[in-house]
């Protein structure tokens, strides 16, 4: 037996198995052409779907001199493992087989014929929804240069900025919050640390503290008791309000209060 033909029946059942799909309604086949032109045989694998075009796929080539071959090849490729696929015939006119003397049956193209439903007049659906949808395919290898470059040229990767919706509305929140208190001339400003302890002093001597507050270009004053610190948040609670959470970032200035007084004129101490 040729090696070559071997290794040829071998490359056309591996170029036919990704194409060997077993799609319902679709009909599969080998087509074999006899090419006076170009004094060759050509292999072609052609689908045939209704309402699809018809796919046909180049497989292989050789000489058209030797039909002692092909007819050795086409028995070889039939011998390829679950393979069961019919193979077809054209411009072979009345030629016969070298060896087993039949007739190479040849035919002229014709396109195959499926049984159709009747359409229905005055149907619900029309019939065109019932058409299959057609979407592309790729094979992995091309799959993967299509998304390279999508990801490459197209994509845009937003990374921390696309939180920024989620920050601004929480910032928004806040302020709409204190924007009910009331609007101070600011003091003099002080550093985070000289703020921190002043809250700590409030809660150790239980004393009230009246606060300023600077966000969106103003100054809000606040006065209340300090519930409790954590190192970005201050919890107070005001008179006859309920109990507030400020950013420690926004408070830019604090003074001790004499008593639960929270009238600014019996403040006695002020860092």
């Amino acid at each position: 037996m040729d090696d070559s033909l071997a290794s040829a029946a071998h490359q056309i059942a591996e170029r036919v198995w990704p194409l060997f799909k077993r799609l319902p309604k679709t009909i599969y086949h080998i087509l074999v052409v006899n090419d006076h032109y170009d004094d060759q045989f050509n292999f072609f694998f052609e689908i045939y779907r209704p309402h699809f075009r018809t796919h046909s796929y180049p497989l292989y080539s050789m000489s058209n001199q030797q039909l002692d071959k092909l007819e050795t090849l086409l028995r070889l490729l039939r011998e390829q493992e679950g393979l069961q696929i019919n193979i077809d015939f054209r411009g072979f006119g009345n030629q016969r087989w070298p060896e087993s003397q039949r007739r190479i049956v040849s035919h002229s193209y014709q396109a195959p014929t499926f049984k159709q439903e009747p359409i229905i007049k005055n149907s619900a659906v029309s019939p065109t929804m019932s058409a299959p949808v057609r979407l592309p395919k790729y094979h992995d290898e091309e799959a993967t240069k299509i998304a390279s470059a999508f990801f490459k040229n197209e994509y845009i990767d937003y990374g921390m900025s696309k939180w920024h919706g989620f920050r601004i509305a929480e910032l928004n929140e806040v302020e709409n919050e204190f924007a009910a208190l009331p609007i101070e001339v600011p003091q003099n400003h002080q550093s985070q640390f000289a703020i921190q302890s002043l809250l700590k002093l409030s809660i150790d001597q239980d004393q009230p503290v009246h606060l300023q507050l600077q966000f969106g270009g103003r100054c809000h004053g606040i006065s209340g008791m300090i519930l409790g610190t954590t190192e970005q948040t201050a919890f107070i609670k005001p008179a006859h309000q309920h109990q507030l959470a400020l950013p420690l970032k926004l408070i830019c200035h604090g003074e001790l209060l004499v008593n639960n007084d929270n009238d600014r004129d019996q403040r006695s101490e002020s860092l």
